[in-house]
């Protein structure tokens, strides 16, 4: 069975629409918008404490981690709120779980982050 959307989607690029997904999670959600000011935070700092191209590309592989999980936390949740409004206990389970990935992922950033920019901080400072 195929939809108006589906018809739509064969004459145009779909780029068009994972930008309209990026542009809905950044402004519909704050832990996105959290997310990419971390990210812009920490590319500055990248800039100043001078990393070398094997730690760049560490942190853009766990920037692409972190903000992944946060597109399809989204996704899940509005998914969700669409086809079960009223509040229901496996709903609640599934959110939770795709906001356990979301944490999961900010974890692993954060300890990477650590381990390249600990050293870096202290031999800066000293």
């Amino acid at each position: 069975m195929a939809s108006d959307y589906q018809e739509i989607k064969k004459k145009s690029v779909g780029l068009k629409y994972a930008a309209n997904g990026l542009k809905y999670a950044l402004t519909n959600e704050i832990n996105m918008r959290v997310h990419a000011l971390i990210v812009c935070v920490v590319i500055v700092f990248g800039f100043i404490l001078r990393v070398n191209f094997t730690e760049w590309v560490l942190l853009f592989l766990t920037f692409g981690l972190v903000l992944t999980a946060e597109v399809f936390n989204t996704a899940v949740e509005v998914m969700l709120d669409h086809l079960a409004p009223e509040r229901h206990p496996k709903v609640g389970i599934i959110k939770d779980l795709t906001a356990g990935g979301v944490l999961v992922a900010s974890l692993i950033a954060f300890i990477i982050g650590c381990i390249i920019f600990i050293p870096k901080i202290i031999s800066y400072v000293f």
